[in-house]
């Protein structure tokens, strides 16, 4: 849905009359013939029907001037182009970073090196000031998943870290150095004793496999976290969310016993760095009755 475009200014030839003339007693109180004759009045209806003419035009821009605006970002509207796909063009353009200075741009270009090789990209700024040296250097690293389902650990090949680095090579700013680099993984051992639901018809071979599977997916690097795009890189592992995610199975009545790294009153696990990400190294479910 487009947006209305907005009037700037709707006063008629009436109004802006009418506006003026109930001024002249307060600015000119010598002036008290208002007739249609008086040669003020007629200049001051000049002036309204000049004034209405202006506002006609202040909603209306020529289509040559829109044109104009379109070259302003590269644009050049085609022969016998309608002046609406022109604009939409520029829009376009206007839209498409060609340029990484901010985090966000960074991970945008690094997904658009390889579409449909890489899943997730995180960019990490660091700015290094050196004494009597400007503008100060920005080192980045990009760290890149590639898009490899059923992998625990993505990990980008060494040509595709550098498809990505020559792309965002020719993309940096002339004082930013980038470096594009795989993802560190810390290992995670998740133990879960879980009780059958009796009221529910699975079996305990099914239970097991829906907590395996649902813990798997939670801590995927490719389709985990809270938001089903990807463990959030550094994010810790709390008990809390796996205890959530568990009892909220199908066929699951409560978890007896929760185990995180071999750990069973670990309230969270962190993660090696702000940048790592979860590989699952076991996963161990015994479903009980009671």
């Amino acid at each position: 849905m487009s947006l209305p475009s907005p009037n700037l200014d709707d006063r008629t030839f009436d109004q802006l009359e009418s506006e003026a003339r109930s001024l002249i007693p307060r600015s000119f109180p010598a002036w008290t013939d208002h007739n249609l004759s008086d040669p003020g009045v007629t200049l001051m209806e000049l002036f309204a029907f000049l004034a209405e003419a202006a506002i006609y035009q202040i909603n209306r821009v020529p289509e040559r001037s829109l044109g104009r605006f379109a070259e302003l970002v590269g644009v050049t509207p085609a022969t016998g182009e309608p002046i609406e796909a022109t604009l939409r063009r520029a829009l376009e353009a206007l839209e498409t970073r060609h340029r990484a200075v901010t985090e966000d741009e960074w991970e945008r270009l690094a997904k658009q090196a390889a579409p449909t090789a890489i899943a997730r990209a995180k960019a990490i700024v660091e700015v290094a000031g050196a004494p009597n040296v400007f503008p100060d250097e920005q080192t980045v690293r990009v760290v890149i998943v590639p898009n490899q389902p059923g992998n625990p650990a993505p990990t980008p090949s060494s040509a595709l870290r550098q498809q990505v680095f020559l792309f965002l090579n020719a993309r940096r700013l002339i004082t930013t150095r980038v470096s594009v680099v795989a993802p560190i993984y810390t290992p995670m051992s998740v133990a879960v004793v879980v009780v059958r639901d009796f009221g529910s018809r699975l079996d305990a071979a099914t239970v097991q496999q829906k907590v395996e599977q649902s813990v798997r997916d939670f801590l995927s690097p490719l389709s985990g976290g809270v938001d089903g795009k990807g463990w959030e890189f550094g994010r810790p592992v709390f008990r809390s969310e796996l205890y959530q995610i568990i009892e909220g199975i199908s066929g699951v009545d409560h978890v007896r016993e929760l185990l995180l790294n071999g750990d069973p009153t670990r309230r969270e696990a962190l993660l090696a760095t702000s940048t790592s990400l979860v590989r699952l190294v076991s996963n161990t479910v015994t479903v009980v009755d009671k």
